[in-house]
């Protein structure tokens, strides 16, 4: 896995990014995390990913 920063938009001389992150195909299949919402949060130093 991966964490990318990408140009989101530019406007006048700001440049805005996004920051996405490559999960594992099989995570996504067995978890059904395909086109829902989820929730980012962190915890000692951790990323922790949760299905709302």
């Amino acid at each position: 896995m991966k964490i990318m920063k990408v140009i989101d938009k530019k406007v006048g001389n700001t440049t805005y990014y996004k920051y996405r992150i490559n999960l594992p195909i099989k995570v996504v299949e067995e978890l059904k995390l395909l086109d829902k919402e989820l929730k980012v949060k962190t915890d000692n130093g951790k990323i922790i990913i949760e299905k709302e």
